[in-house]
């Protein structure tokens, strides 16, 4: 039987800091690369469109278990009193079957996290990140893991 090419969320794998991490929901990232056009004299359209910037941002929906700390206790940021010596955390989305890297970021970091706390039901939160460099299968660095 032939296996589908197809990759799907409950084929992957989430590292944090090298660790698998398996208390996630969803994981989503967003990478951005602003152009700015660079226009010639007497030209009314851009010769070129040129890469300003970079940026890489996303969030990671969390089951909390009792105990565990949170963001905090998972390592992705630091306790209150601490917050002028956080680091930054890894995460790495590897697919199950092949070990092939899907995302790869090695300088993350939290910039929001959010937790809802219902009457009946799972204790949620969605921790938001950004990411300094990022990359994935196509990169031919070895894997971090």
């Amino acid at each position: 039987m032939a296996r589908s090419h197809l990759v799907t969320g409950a084929k992957v794998k989430v590292f944090l800091n090298g660790r698998v991490f398996g208390r996630v929901l969803a994981f989503r990232f967003s990478s951005a690369t602003p152009k700015k056009p660079i226009h010639g004299i007497d030209s009314t359209e851009p010769y070129e469109l040129a890469v300003t910037t970079t940026s890489c941002k996303g969030s990671i929906t969390i089951l909390r278990l009792s105990g565990d700390g949170g963001a905090e206790g998972a390592g992705i940021a630091a306790p209150y009193p601490e917050l002028s010596r956080e680091q930054y955390f890894s995460l790495t989305v590897v697919e199950h079957h092949t070990d092939r890297v899907l995302f790869r970021a090695n300088r993350c970091s939290l910039l929001n996290q959010d937790w809802d706390f219902p009457a009946k039901g799972l204790v949620v939160g969605t921790l938001q990140f950004e990411a300094i460099d990022w990359d994935n299968e196509l990169s031919t660095q070895p894997s971090l893991r």
